[in-house]
């Protein structure tokens, strides 16, 4: 199949990024958290036969160099929701399925992103659980409806539940993950780290053991 991995992201810099982190380390530790992560996600992605793009949520943003490794599209306005419907419906019309994933999910393997795309052969939507209740990776091969996202509760602990009622089909459910959002989400994440570990998720187990 022809497919797009979105990452969405923010501009170090321009936005204020892991704030609820940064709470706890400080800024600048939180902002290196962030861009290694998004290597560790980089590095996967490179070994898969998909298309990635940066989803960057800054129009100020989309010239930084940090994005000049994939495509780049901007978000759009309005809240996550608007924005993921803005980038999944438009990629769509280019590609056979899309997938929308974060920038904080570093331990994300190339099995699982493979695992979403075989299943797509048979299910219209794939969804990766996050441990609080979102997601962490959202597939599909069929246009979402506004409709889904304007009446879903974003950052929420029912977020992934009420996504998928709306639905108009079940997805297929990949194994959950934790989304790094506090301090204490860090060591939950390094335990799901993949075994064939790449040499950027490497260097951020060292980062966090050093913290």
């Amino acid at each position: 199949m022809n497919i797009a991995i979105v990452i969405f992201v923010k501009t170090p810099g321009i936005s204020p990024l892991k704030t609820r982190l940064a709470a706890t380390v400080g800024q600048e530790k939180a902002e290196d958290f962030y861009r290694l992560s998004l290597k560790s996600i980089t590095s996967t992605l490179k070994e898969i036969d998909i298309t990635p793009y940066w989803a960057v949520g800054e129009i100020q943003g989309l010239n930084d160099p940090l994005w000049n490794q994939f495509n780049i599209m901007h978000t759009g306005e309005g809240n996550l929701g608007d924005r993921q419907n803005h980038v999944y419906n438009e990629l769509l019309k280019t590609f056979e399925a899309v997938f929308l994933i974060g920038g904080d999910a570093p331990q994300l393997s190339q099995s699982i992103i493979e695992e979403a795309i075989s299943q797509l052969k048979s299910h219209d939507y794939v969804i990766g659980p996050a441990t609080d209740g979102g997601y962490y990776l959202l597939g599909g091969r069929k246009e979402i409806s506004t409709t889904v996202w304007s009446g879903t509760p974003w950052s929420h602990e029912r977020t992934r539940e009420t996504l998928i009622s709306k639905l108009d089909s079940t997805p297929y459910q990949l194994e959950s993950l934790t989304d790094v959002d506090t301090e204490s989400d860090l060591e939950m994440m390094l335990s799901e780290m993949p075994f064939d570990i790449n040499a950027n998720q490497q260097k951020l187990k060292n980062w966090i053991k050093h913290l």
